[in-house]
């Protein structure tokens, strides 16, 4: 079989394929309605594969990415499909298959015994914001939003506001929340609150509110203000 069209249990992303198994990706795919293989198309599985490898190696091109995936499977002599031809794969793949693959894998990871990761009993989490480029043209800006200059023209690249709680002592994404650049990062935090039972939650500065603290609090968590770098307010 060609390697672009059904060969990806043999992609190489080391533990990442253990972890998001192919039987794993093939489940969501059904769910989604985008199972199945096209004769002569690069198929759904592998482009999960591929898009997670761009996000690994997020400097190399496309046609990199796709040799270090498919490494010496047979059939490599053939030509690697061309950027066009990936890009027109991603948008048949949409992004709700990618996002139901993290809702899957994602959750805290490390056991009880590893001390680390727990203080007085509550699993350790911080929630922070960052900011993503996105490809410069009129839907992107219109839709998530992005810098602009004193004249309110458009400057710079649009971009999307990402909000993250992760379990510190492993660094394993337990929630996300993804909004406009001219959304704020506490609204998107407040989305995640019952993610976080059962969790001492670390936040900086500029995420307290009463809205925040309340919705923590009643979904079970403790947030406490300090340094997303996992240390703690004096015991």
């Amino acid at each position: 079989m060609h390697p672009w069209i059904g060969r990806s249990d043999d992609v190489r992303l080391g533990a990442l394929t253990s972890w998001v198994t192919p039987e794993l990706v093939d489940g969501v795919l059904a769910e989604c309605g985008r199972g199945g293989v096209k004769p002569g198309a690069l198929s759904p599985r592998f482009m999960v594969y591929f898009t997670l490898a761009l996000a690994l190696f997020a400097q190399d091109s496309y046609d990199d990415v796709a040799e270090n995936l498919v490494g010496a499977l047979e059939g490599m002599d053939k030509t690697i499909p061309s950027r066009a031809s990936f890009t027109r794969a991603r948008q048949r793949l949409g992004p709700e298959v990618l996002e139901a693959v993290f809702r899957r894998v994602r959750g805290p990871v490390a056991p009880a015994k590893v001390g680390r990761a727990f203080w007085r009993g509550m699993r350790l989490a911080a929630v922070d914001g960052f900011v993503l480029d996105l490809p410069d043209n009129k839907a992107n800006r219109e839709f998530f939003g992005g810098w602009s200059d004193a004249r309110g023209a458009p400057a710079g690249f649009p971009q999307v506001r990402v909000v993250t709680l992760t379990e510190t002592g492993t660094r394993a994404s337990i929630d996300a929340r993804i909004g406009g650049f001219n959304g704020g990062e506490r609204e998107l935090a407040v989305q995640m609150a019952s993610s976080a039972a059962w969790m001492l939650v670390i936040m900086d500065r500029n995420f307290p509110g009463v809205e925040l603290w309340k919705t923590y609090t009643h979904a079970g968590a403790s947030p406490a203000e300090g340094s997303v770098d996992g240390r703690l307010p004096a015991a």
